[in-house]
């Protein structure tokens, strides 16, 4: 059965509740090297504003990838790290016919039939959610870490688990054999940023990237 290298990552995804100016100056004052991912996820914002965006924001984090979500066209225009679809976005693999070489393809998924498809599309991770009960989608209960598991044990590329994410909770989250965690106000709207990436980047690094056998395409 394949295998693949499994690497265990901190994606920070922006909330679409703050300024630019204010995530910036969140980032200036944050251990920005602990980040290996940051999404630009701004689905009110035009192609411009998220040019102006990633402009100002990736000198900030010369060692993070940059991705910026559902735009295509505005990450193409800045020849940005890479872009993130959701459900309404471009295929991967239309996306994958535009994009550069070694631009970054991920995919928004909420079942295991989702991440084999965005897989077959050429997208090189997915972010899998919402695990837990998060307060960017109310009243909706997490999908668990039984769920997640399964979308691991499914899909042939990175699982990157999203929604609810807690310090404490990461090590739990990584055990299902996801390739990372990603956090929206769990970092930008908590009155100590810094220190909450510290606190996953501990918890992250304390926990053993596993090399899982793949039942690959379902």
């Amino acid at each position: 059965m394949p295998t693949y290298p499994c690497t265990h990552e901190l994606h920070l995804v922006t909330t679409g509740r703050q300024e630019l100016e204010d995530v910036a100056a969140i980032l200036r004052d944050c251990p920005v090297a602990m980040i290996d991912v940051l999404h630009i996820r701004e689905k009110h914002r035009s192609a411009r504003e998220l040019i102006r965006w990633y402009r100002t924001l990736k000198p900030l984090l010369p060692h993070t990838a940059v991705l910026l979500n559902d735009r295509l066209d505005a990450a193409l225009a800045v020849q940005a790290d890479g872009v993130q679809l959701g459900g309404g976005s471009l295929s991967p693999d239309e996306a994958r016919a535009l994009a550069p070489q070694g631009m970054r393809i991920g995919r928004s998924v909420h079942t295991p039939e989702e991440a084999v498809e965005a897989a077959r599309g050429g997208a090189d991770f997915v972010l899998y959610g919402h695990v837990y009960e998060s307060g960017s989608k109310p009243g909706l209960a997490g999908r668990g870490l039984e769920a997640l598991t399964h979308a691991v044990q499914a899909s042939p590329i990175p699982v990157i688990a999203i929604g609810g994410i807690r310090p404490e909770r990461a090590e739990e989250v990584l055990a299902t054999g996801a390739a990372g965690v990603a956090v929206l106000s769990g970092v930008f709207l908590h009155e100590k940023p810094g220190a909450q990436i510290e606190l996953f980047r501990q918890a992250i690094d304390r926990t053993k990237p596993l090399q899982l056998p793949r039942r690959g395409f379902l």
